[in-house]
């Protein structure tokens, strides 16, 4: 068994992650994620996949018979592609700061991708948002905030319904402590 942190960190693996969570219900199949993440080549992405169904991160959901080859849907496991707080605790300063700048260059290619998809009218109505706040609260206090913020981030993302014309807009959250 490999390292959670270090399976999820991996720049092609949370590609994969961020497309199954778009499509939770039905999955993917292989064909449909080439499709979104075109920058991956096709044999990086089926070995991507597999580390993540080794480590039980994602599961098929259904298979299709496409002539002579069996088509796999994948879909997340819920709550799998999170790590637990005893796994961020067992990292080292040096493997965090790895999984934080992962991360946020994974936020800073979706931005990209976004402002390079908009046109010249749609750059002037850009929808993003930024928001920076220092927040005293005491330890109780704080974790009632983290328990709020984050049952109201699932009573949205459980609202997603393909069937409605929906847009997604990705919300991504840093929480430092101050020194």
């Amino acid at each position: 068994m490999r390292n959670k942190a270090e399976v999820l960190m991996h720049p092609v693996r949370m590609k994969i992650l961020q497309a199954l969570m778009h499509d939770k219900e039905e999955g993917l199949s292989t064909l449909e994620m080439i499709s979104i993440i075109k920058d991956v080549p096709q044999a990086t992405l089926y070995r991507h996949i597999q580390i993540l169904m080794d480590e039980d991160i994602i599961k098929i959901v259904k298979e299709r018979k496409v002539r002579s080859v069996t088509e796999k849907f994948y879909a997340l496991n819920e709550g799998a592609e999170k790590l637990s707080q005893e796994d961020w605790t067992q990292l080292t300063i040096k493997q965090k700061l790895n999984y934080v700048s992962n991360y946020q260059l994974a936020l800073l290619s979706q931005y990209q991708n976004y402002l390079n998809s908009l046109d010249e009218e749609e750059r002037l109505a850009d929808l993003a948002t930024f928001s920076f706040i220092d927040l005293t609260l005491t330890t109780n206090q704080f974790m009632s905030f983290e328990k709020e913020l984050n049952d109201l981030m699932i009573k949205y993302y459980n609202m997603a319904d393909s069937s409605k014309e929906t847009e997604t807009k990705t919300i991504a959250i840093n929480i430092i402590p101050k020194p």
